[in-house]
C-alpha cells in the first residue's frame, strides 16, 4: 500500500534530525509498503520566526495537492511535542481527518511531552484535541504511553521504541581502549537543550586537570557559531569538529568513540543513542523522554543529572580511570541492543499498527 510519511528533509546535509533518521530507516527497511515523502519542517538553514509563515502557508497548499493525488494512501505523521510543532502540525493533520484518511501518528519527544505541565493553557488545550482523535498514537517508551494515556486521556496508544540498522555494526570488533586519552563524542543537533553548555564546561575543566580526552562532535549547529568556535578555542588540539557525517563516514565516527556523551534536557528515544550503543560506546545520558526504557545506570551505561557540569566531570573522570568498567558498560551496551532491537520485528509491528489506521 501507499504511505505518505510527513518529515522534515531526509538529506543529512541539510537538515540534522532524528525523526529524518528514523524516517529512513523506515523507508530503507520496510519493502512492503510504497512510501511517499512530504516534507515539512524547517531546514537548518533557513530563517525561522515569521519568515516560516510563508514557507508554511506554501506546505498547506502542497499538502492539499499531495492528499488529493494519493487518495488511498495511509498517512504517517511523524509530529514530536515541540512548540512550533504543536502549532504547526495539528493544522496539517485536521485537513487530513477532514478527507476521513487513514492516519497513524508518531510522536517523536518534545519538551512538551515530558514538560506538559510547563506548557501554555492554549498549547494543552491543542494537544487535548489531538490527543482526543480516534487514530493510533505510536510513542516510543513506556513513561511516553503512561503520560498520553493518563494526562491526556489517548485511547489507541502502540509502543514501538526506535530501532537502528545494526548491518554495520554486527561486523564490527571493538578493541577498548586501555591506555589512550578517552574519546569522547556526540552527535546530533548541537544546542542549548542538548546540553552543550554543561559539556562544554565539563571539558574545560577536565583539561584543566590534565585528564586525557578527545572530544568529537558531529552534526549541525542550531544557532550558527554558538558552540564550534569555544570548542575549538578552549580544547585546541583536544577537540575535533566532524561536521555532518552519514553513511559510511558516521559508521567511521561512530566506531572511533569510547563514550556517547546525552546531556539533554528532554528527549524521546534518539537515535544517535541506540547507534552508539550499538557500536559499543558507552552512554553517558541524562535520564530523559524514553531514554530509562534502554539505559540502565550502572549496567550498560551511566546517567547524570540535567544542567549539571560536576556529574558529567564525575562520570567521565571515573571512565577515564577505570577502563575495566569502560569495557564492561560498552559490551552490555552492545548486547542491548542486538538482543531488544530487530529490525524485522519492528517493521512487522509497525505493519500491523498501519492495519490498524
Amino acid at each position: 500500500m501507499k504511505i505518505i510519511v510527513v518529515a522534515p528533509s531526509l538529506d543529512p546535509s541539510k537538515n540534522v534530525s532524528g525523526i529524518s533518521s528514523v524516517t529512513k530507516f523506515i523507508i530503507s527497511n520496510n519493502k512492503e509498503q510504497e512510501y511517499i515523502h512530504f516534507e515539512l519542517g524547517r531546514k537548518d538553514n533557513e530563517e525561522g520566526g515569521i519568515f516560516r509563515i510563508f514557507s508554511i502557508l506554501k506546505n498547506m497548499r502542497e499538502w492539499k495537492n499531495m492528499l488529493n493525488k494519493e487518495r488511498d494512501a495511509i498517512i504517517h505523521y511523524n509530529f514530536p511535542l515541540s512548540k512550533a510543532s504543536i502549532l504547526r502540525d495539528p493544522l496539517f493533520m485536521g485537513i487530513a481527518l477532514q478527507q476521513k484518511r487513514k492516519m497513524v501518528v508518531h510522536i517523536h519527544g518534545g519538551v512538551f511531552l515530558t514538560h506538559y505541565k510547563e506548557a501554555s493553557s492554549f498549547l494543552k488545550w491543542i494537544l487535548k484535541k489531538v490527543f482526543s482523535w480516534n487514530v493510533p498514537f505510536i510513542v516510543l517508551g513506556e513513561n511516553e504511553k503512561n503520560i498520553i494515556e493518563q494526562t491526556l486521556k489517548a485511547k489507541r496508544v502502540f509502543l514501538l521504541p526506535n530501532c537502528v540498522d545494526l548491518q554495520d555494526a554486527e561486523s564490527f570488533e571493538r578493541v577498548y581502549n586501555w591506555i589512550e586519552p578517552l574519546n569522547i563524542g556526540y552527535i546530533g543537533r548541537i544546542a542549548v537543550t542538548k546540553g552543550m553548555e554543561n559539556l562544554l564546561q565539563a571539558c574545560r575543566e577536565l583539561k584543566a586537570k590534565q585528564i586525557p580526552f578527545i572530544v568529537k562532535l558531529a552534526g549541525a549547529e542550531e544557532v550558527k557559531d554558538s558552540f564550534l568556535p569555544l570548542f575549538d578555542s578552549y580544547l585546541g588540539h583536544q577537540f575535533i569538529y566532524a561536521g555532518i557525517v552519514s553513511g559510511e563516514k558516521k559508521n567511521i565516527f561512530l566506531k572511533s568513540l569510547d563514550v556517547f556523551v546525552l546531556p539533554s534536557y528532554f528527549e524521546g528515544l534518539p537515535m544517535s543513542l541506540l547507534e552508539c550503543m550499538s557500536y559499543g560506546a558507552v552512554p553517558v545520558t541524562t535520564n530523559v523522554g524514553s531514554i530509562g526504557d534502554v539505559v540502565e545506570d550502572c549496567k550498560n551505561g551511566l546517567f547524570i543529572k540535567m544542567k549539571d557540569t560536576d556529574s558529567i566531570i564525575e562520570v567521565l573522570t571515573n571512565l577515564n580511570n577505570d577502563r575495566k568498567m569502560l569495557s564492561r558498560l560498552g559490551n552490555e551496551a552492545r548486547a542491548t541492543i542486538f538482543q531488544n532491537f530487530n529490525p524485522h520485528k519492528y517493521i512487522q509491528n509497525l505493519n500491523a499498527i498501519y492495519g490498524m489506521a
